[in-house]
């Protein structure tokens, strides 16, 4: 773990990245940052998680830092030993932690929280689409007030480009910089349930698969919806036995 701060006091916002070893889109988006004159308005820390994986290359060391929260001091385990550690760093204040995917190329954002200030630090991402899933998993965003945005395809410039983006956009909007700012008022999709299996996938996240629709197939096999569903983080490489997940709009008025 590599953490910067910014700004005078204790840091009231964190901006996490790489907490996956195979995604550096988010170490470099905090580096290439943070080489920029900015005018630190609030206090603010960067931390860039699993840097033993990072140099490794691998995911993780020993198990998902991302599921390991939050984490445990005494643990064998790397990862929760490593989760432990940043959980002191970043109780009390609030997240935006960047990833990517191997199944959407734009920014989309996830939670586990929704209240109003997830609400508003999601739509200070600016992103178009967020998901909710309900139980945080150990993952860290569900431990303190947090979003994660899922900024391109995984080993891409553009990720990394939009990564950085995120970042600036997020940080005007919460005023920890100056700069131009939008805040955008994403449609958000709740998890129903996964899709299990290794499946060739035929259909768009985000886009609505309709009841009957062949959205998979494998050797033949075709997988048709049972439901009208809408696809979210499903690719036909990005998961080991999982194909993605299923998740259905939320009426407006309840967010």
């Amino acid at each position: 773990m590599k953490v910067y701060k910014r700004g005078e006091g204790e840091p009231e916002f964190t901006v996490a990245g790489s907490l996956h070893g195979d995604e550096p889109a988010g170490k470099n988006a905090i580096e290439k940052f943070l080489e920029e004159d900015q005018n630190f308005q609030k206090p603010v820390q960067f931390i860039i998680g699993n840097e033993k994986a990072l140099e490794q290359g691998e995911r993780f060391v020993d198990v998902d830092l991302n599921r390991s929260f939050p984490g445990d001091s005494e643990s064998e385990k790397h990862e929760e030993r490593l989760a432990s550690k940043i959980m002191q760093k970043i109780e009390g204040t609030k997240l935006l932690d960047i990833h990517t995917t191997r199944s959407y190329p734009l920014a989309f954002g996830t939670f586990c929280q929704l209240n109003e200030v997830t609400r508003d630090l999601m739509r200070s991402a600016a992103v178009k689409n967020a998901v909710l899933f309900p139980e945080d998993n150990g993952t860290m965003h569900g431990h303190v007030n947090g979003v994660v945005v899922e900024a391109g395809f995984q080993g891409t410039d553009m990720a990394e480009m939009n990564a950085i983006g995120v970042i600036k956009n997020f940080l005007s909007a919460q005023g920890v910089i100056e700069g131009e700012f939008r805040k955008s008022d994403p449609e958000i999709f709740e998890y129903t349930g996964a899709v299990e299996g290794d499946w060739n996938f035929l259909a768009q996240n985000f886009k609505l698969v309709e009841e009957g629709q062949v959205y998979a197939e494998k050797d033949g096999e075709k997988l048709r919806a049972d439901e009208d569903f809408y696809p979210v983080l499903m690719s036909t490489n990005g998961y080991d036995g999982q194909l993605g997940f299923k998740s259905q709009k939320m009426d407006k008025s309840k967010h």
